[in-house]
């Protein structure tokens, strides 16, 4: 992270249904995790809009734990719960880079947001 870093990331995950229509809000939740070597974080959930999507923000902080002190490129992998249960477990993104700084001038360069998905879920009844 810079100094002119907010601090706050942003993620954007979507999902369809087998059929390619979005799933439902309400029913449906979302968890985003970093995977650590000891433990795996949770940094973010929340409910799926309508379209089939849910934005999350992230705290830099979150990040960074006693197993990944100083990480600034998590792991990041979505887990999707329906009605409480676990329905899908998305593949690992290694070294997500949500802000590249310029080796010059030391400021964050590019978006705070990084989108993942669509995923397709095929148990969606």
């Amino acid at each position: 992270m810079s100094n002119n870093s907010s601090g706050l990331f942003r993620v954007i995950v979507s999902f369809t249904g087998a059929d390619g229509s979005a799933l439902s809000s309400g029913r449906w939740t979302v968890k985003v995790k970093d995977q650590d070597p000891l433990r795996d974080a949770t940094l973010a959930e929340g409910l799926l809009e309508k379209d089939g999507s849910a934005g999350l923000l992230i705290s830099v902080s979150d990040i960074s734990s006693l197993d990944s002190p100083g990480e600034r490129t998590p792991d990041l992998y979505f887990i999707l719960y329906r009605d409480g249960k676990k329905v899908l477990t998305t593949e690992v993104h290694k070294n997500v880079e949500f802000e590249k700084v310029d080796p010059i001038t030391g400021r964050a360069t590019g978006s705070t947001t990084q989108s993942f998905g669509p995923y397709v879920v095929t148990d969606n009844d």
